[in-house]
């Protein structure tokens, strides 16, 4: 036997319900999850979740990709929206890895900038598609935790709550590494997955201080970025109760 534990179960998912707006509304329960990279041989979750989610929007590049999505299926329709392009998580030279070594910062402020369209078109397809959404990446962290942040900013969720929610990550991040193992699932390969691993509230508070200073604040930069403000109207009707 090789020692290794085997975590044949999400560890970063959970539903995104129940967060406060500042107008005092509460999300709703079963309308947007976030995980880290579901696995083939995975468990359905315990913790009493609708699953398999109805929609979901894979964040990573093809090449972190293995084969079909495991959550494949008649019942699922799989979204790949790689936020990062065509990235090699083992090439040094990617933007990946030039980004992270600026530090989060660097990196979620790049993505931000790059990819604020592509954003902008998960938040599109948010408020069309079945529910529950799921949002992934490779570990749950950097890409899902950027878009799930303007998600939730875009429907009115308060700035704390998103940085709150962001902090649970730091908590689920060693299962997170132990599920992975080796794998080469996270940028820059399983050699670096513990400095890979590393969170900064204050990186996101950076992105979100950006956002909402923006021009218009959030829904200016939504504009700016090619959303539609009916699909924004449309996608806070659906998330808030």
């Amino acid at each position: 036997m090789s020692g290794k534990t085997i975590v044949d179960q999400l560890v970063n998912l959970r539903d995104l319900g129940g967060l406060p707006t500042s107008d005092g509304r509460l999300t709703r329960a079963g309308v947007l999850y976030r995980s880290e990279a579901p696995l083939h041989g995975d468990r359905p979750p315990s913790n009493g979740l609708a699953w398999p989610p109805r929609t979901v929007v894979d964040l990573r590049s093809p090449v972190e990709q293995d084969g079909p999505h495991p959550l494949t299926s008649e019942a699922t329709d799989i979204h790949l929206v790689p936020l990062l392009g065509d990235v090699d998580p083992h090439d040094p030279t990617s933007q990946t890895a030039t980004a992270l070594a600026g530090g989060l910062r660097t990196l979620y402020q790049s993505i931000i900038v790059s990819a604020g369209s592509l954003v902008v078109n998960i938040l599109h397809l948010a408020a069309r598609t079945p529910a529950p959404l799921l949002v992934h990446c490779a570990a749950g962290k950097d890409r899902t935790g950027l878009v799930v942040a303007v998600l939730l900013r875009a429907a009115g969720v308060r700035a704390d709550a998103v940085l709150a929610d962001y902090a649970i990550t730091a908590t689920n991040m060693p299962a997170v590494l132990r599920r992975m193992g080796d794998s080469p699932l996270l940028p820059g390969g399983g050699r670096n997955a513990r400095d890979l691993a590393r969170t900064s509230s204050s990186a996101v508070e950076q992105v979100l201080g950006a956002i909402d200073g923006h021009g218009g604040g959030v829904a200016g930069w939504l504009a700016d970025n090619g959303a539609d403000p009916d699909a924004v109207s449309a996608w806070e009707s659906r998330l808030l109760a």
